[in-house]
């Protein structure tokens, strides 16, 4: 692959969104304890002072003292200060020399690579490094950044100059200190990652913290990052970076895209000197100690997740193996949570979740993961089937499963009761509609089985229906009958008839509300005229906009219109009816958001359709896009309507499997569109 030495500052664009937005030695002299104290020696390669391998992992020791000068152990270039880089003897962290990179009047020193394949290594896909760094006289004024090191660099169009990064074209990390997030300025200014991958926007990626690099001293930095995988030329979302000064967790992304070819992989690593503000004339960085561990982390310094000792532990390439993806991310407090599953679940740190040592997961019935989530931490998890109950003391900030909110609220916190078909039904409800008029609407829930029956004179109505425990009717002049088991858990009554349970009249107040059901109607910023018709009773809610914002027509019709916020109904029976005169918006059942042409004669099309075709691709594909109109899922050319595709607004996101068709009519234009996969596109416009 052709690779370019990056000239940043170059463009423009490279910097803007920095713009925007004593002499004492540590005594420990190495982070590298390699497991086994005989490693053995493997040779030595130029410009190496020495490199160890112990399982899988190569350890290369940059000795400084064994070297005249800098370009001995690395390629130097892009030198825009005109001074070299060179051994000084003071100061130095025990060491005989130490690597002095000066400023002066220009923004940038130098590059000093270290690479790896032209050190004899093939370029690795996973690298730790650490060095010390001692700024000498650096004062930044207020917003001002320096870059200190690449970690890493793989040069190329895609690593700098605010050139895109597509996977083949290089890619890079610079870290560094800025005077920025209350930094303890003069004595110290706070770590940052400025880094170029897939996913980013404009310029580099820049991401500050909150800790600090010490200047006049020395500070320890170390780093660790691992590519991401990928098959098929597509990148998988599991890159990973992190970076620890003085000891301390500074920096951590685990859901990063880099590379989609083995050719694109870490090219190296190494000293870089860059200010984006003052100058620096006559300050500069020096180095020392710089050691490299390829393939591997080194022992102590090992924190990644024990994937070959827990066995309910998967990588984040393991996702494909599973239909489904599950995020718990917790509050400000400790919090114990129980999860039921009808399939099977495992654990894993993909995304931005990070490993649970606490998590456990039984198999019986159900797949059982019961875990203890520390304040603020994310836990991920791979699963098959579905999500049958939750538990959580106290709630958790909030959960998704496969890029979609949902409700703890909507899950029992332990899964139904067993089978109680085999138990007797010992009890009887009777509906009774003789001598009343009119007709009455009713709906009750058992906690056991129920059938229909014909005790205390009852016909047997086909009309009626039993869902489970549920069941639906209606009575007139005449009476209705069910025998059960369990309780009588629920009862809604809508009309004159009476209703007794084992010959005594019960008053239907008793057993829940006499408007069980809620609809929900939500607005999205464009005026929507609606109309929604139920077959029991609708009405709307006491203290909520419905009330100003609704009218009732009749006792089973409402009408409104609704811009921003929610109109809520409460209603019994089954809806039956949803129709806009203008506009559209969501509409949400219960706790589940329903697609109104399932609930209209008609479907309403918008002028133009957005087609994700993944019906020649090898795998699935990730999508979201944006228009400044309407959006609604379609059907259009064969598409599947998928419900847990998700529909925010005016923005849509989902995934296609191989061989399938997602499809949505909108209108306006589309503003944004993300695709990750080898679906193809098509927009068809003007389709009435």
């Amino acid at each position: 692959m052709a690779r370019n030495t990056p000239e940043l500052g170059d463009d423009s664009s490279d910097g803007a969104d920095e713009r925007a937005a004593g002499d004492g030695a540590i005594d420990r002299r190495s982070y590298l304890k390699l497991a086994g104290a005989a490693a053995a020696a493997i040779g030595t390669s130029a410009g190496v002072a020495g490199a160890q391998s112990t399982e899988g992992m190569e350890r290369i020791e940059l000795d400084y003292d064994r070297y005249g000068d800098p370009s001995q152990l690395y390629t130097v270039n892009d030198n825009r200060s005109g001074i070299p880089p060179k051994f000084v003897s003071s100061p130095t962290n025990g060491s005989n020399q130490a690597i002095r990179t000066e400023f002066s009047s220009a923004q940038k020193t130098a590059n000093l690579e270290y690479r790896f394949e032209e050190n004899g290594y093939e370029m690795p896909r996973e690298v730790y490094t650490s060095f010390k760094l001692y700024p000498d006289g650096i004062r930044l004024s207020a917003n001002d950044t320096v870059r200190i090191f690449w970690l890493p660099l793989t040069n190329g169009p895609g690593s700098s100059g605010g050139g895109a990064t597509d996977g083949t074209n290089g890619w890079s990390n610079a870290i560094g200190f800025a005077n920025r997030n209350d930094s303890p300025a003069p004595d110290g200014y706070n770590f940052f990652s400025y880094s170029y991958h897939m996913d980013r926007g404009g310029s580099g990626d820049f991401q500050m913290t909150s800790v600090p690099i010490w200047m006049d001293q020395w500070n320890e930095i170390e780093g660790y990052v691992r590519c991401n995988t990928f098959s098929g030329g597509s990148a998988n979302r599991d890159g990973v970076m992190r970076y620890w000064v003085n000891g301390e967790l500074a920096f951590e992304r685990t859901n990063l895209r880099m590379t989609t070819t083995e050719s694109n992989l870490i090219e190296g690593v190494g000293p870089l000197g860059y200010v984006v503000g003052s100058s620096l004339s006559g300050d500069a960085l020096i180095y020392d100690d710089h050691e490299i561990a390829i393939g591997g982390m080194p022992a102590d310094r090992d924190d990644s997740p024990p994937y070959d000792e827990d066995p309910t532990l998967v990588e984040p390439s393991a996702r494909e193996q599973y239909e489904e993806r599950f995020t718990y991310r917790n509050g400000d407090e400790e919090a114990a949570y129980r999860i039921y599953v009808d399939g099977d679940i495992v654990q894993s740190d993909w995304s931005r979740a990070t490993y649970n040592e606490s998590v456990e997961i039984t198999s019986d019935e159900y797949a059982v993961v019961e875990a203890t989530a520390e304040p603020g931490t994310i836990d991920g998890y791979f699963f098959d089937g579905d999500i049958v109950a939750i538990s959580a003391d106290p709630d958790p900030s909030q959960l998704w499963v496969s890029g979609e909110q949902i409700d703890p609220a909507d899950y029992p916190d332990a899964p139904p009761a067993e089978d109680r078909s085999d138990e007797p039904l010992e009890h009887v409800v009777l509906v009774d509609g003789l001598g009343t008029t009119g007709t009455t609407r009713y709906e009750f829930a058992v906690s056991g089985s129920v059938e229909k029956s014909t005790d205390g004179g009852a016909s047997i109505d086909d009309g009626d229906a039993i869902d489970g425990g549920r069941v639906t009717g209606l009575v007139g002049g005449w009476r209705d009958a069910f025998r059960f088991s369990g309780e009588l858990e629920e009862l809604t009554v809508d009309g004159a008839a009476r209703v007794s349970v084992d010959g005594e009249e019960i008053d239907p107040a008793d057993y829940g509300d006499d408007l069980p059901h809620v609809l929900t109607v939500v607005g999205n910023g464009s005026e929507a005229s609606y109309e929604l018709t139920v077959d029991g009773t609708i009405d709307t809610v006491l203290g909520d906009a419905s009330a100003v914002g609704a009218e009732r027509q009749t006792s089973e019709t409402v009408t409104g219109t609704i811009e921003r916020g929610v109109h809520r109904f409460r209603f019994s029976g089954e809806l039956v009816d949803v129709a806009f005169a203008t506009g559209e918006t969501h509409v949400y059942l219960d706790a589940e958001r329903i697609d109104p042409a399932d609930y209209s004669g008609e479907t309403r099309v918008l002028p133009h359709a957005i087609v994700i075709d993944g019906s020649e691709a090898d795998d699935a594909t990730d999508y979201s896009f944006t228009v400044d109109g309407d959006v609604i899922q379609s059907n259009y050319r064969d598409a599947t309507v998928d419900r847990a595709d998700s529909l925010e607004g005016t923005s849509a996101a989902g995934s296609v499997g191989a061989g399938e068709r997602d499809a949505y009519f909108f209108d306006g234009d589309i503003t944004d569109f993300q695709l990750v996969g080898d679906a193809t596109v098509d927009v068809h416009h003007e389709i009435q």
